[in-house]
């Protein structure tokens, strides 16, 4: 806890955060450190996840899907098989952003197309979806809305929308909903509310 606590007051007095954002997150970890405490210090009986590994995206035509992501995000496709593909959020031998430990993965999407009957790994066939997800919000580290808006129109990109002052969103050629965001929407402080988690008061 130190340490974390000792790095969120290196990145307030380094202009990273503001003081609010600063106020916002240490008060969230000692409620957390409290809570966990009143409930009698049990260890934790889950496991801890680090971050996101893969998005697997299930589409019609991963080929078409692929491209249009490889388009958008500049992302490579690599390990194409004949119903996949996978595009890191990354180069080959980068680190994760934010990141300076070497092991960690990069987070990436799959785009594939399947039999609606296939199976996951060497279980059943899988059953038609009764729960979506239904959207995927990327972060953009350098986010400017109106940059944004410019950029993805000079692509081809039809129907960008407005999604607060931070974020915009678009739709891939299937439809699916993708929000792209800048570095301060986070779980904690969404796109509407940024405007108040950034203030330096």
């Amino acid at each position: 806890m130190e340490g974390f606590v000792a790095k969120q007051v290196h990145d307030y007095q380094n202009g990273k955060i503001s003081r609010r954002r600063l106020i916002e997150i240490l008060t969230l970890a000692a409620t957390t450190a409290y809570a966990g405490k009143s409930a009698g210090a049990a260890e934790p009986s889950g496991l801890d996840a680090a971050l996101v590994n893969h998005v697997s995206y299930t589409c019609p035509d991963y080929r078409r899907a692929a491209d249009w992501y490889s388009m958008v995000f500049n992302l490579d496709q690599i390990g194409a098989t004949a119903r996949d593909v996978a595009l890191p959020f990354g180069k080959k031998g980068e680190k994760p952003y934010g990141v300076s430990a070497d092991d960690v993965p990069l987070t990436h999407i799959i785009c594939r197309t399947r039999p609606l009957d296939a199976a996951a790994g060497s279980g059943p066939p899988r059953r038609k979806a009764s729960a979506v997800i239904d959207h995927i919000a990327f972060t953009v580290a350098d986010f400017d809305r109106e940059r944004a808006k410019a950029q993805l129109a000079a692509v081809g990109v039809k129907n960008v929308r407005d999604g607060g002052p931070f974020s915009v969103y678009v739709n891939d050629p299937f439809g699916y909903e993708v929000q792209i965001s800048g570095l301060g929407v986070t779980a904690i402080c969404g796109a509407e509310a940024r405007a108040t988690c950034s203030d330096n008061r």
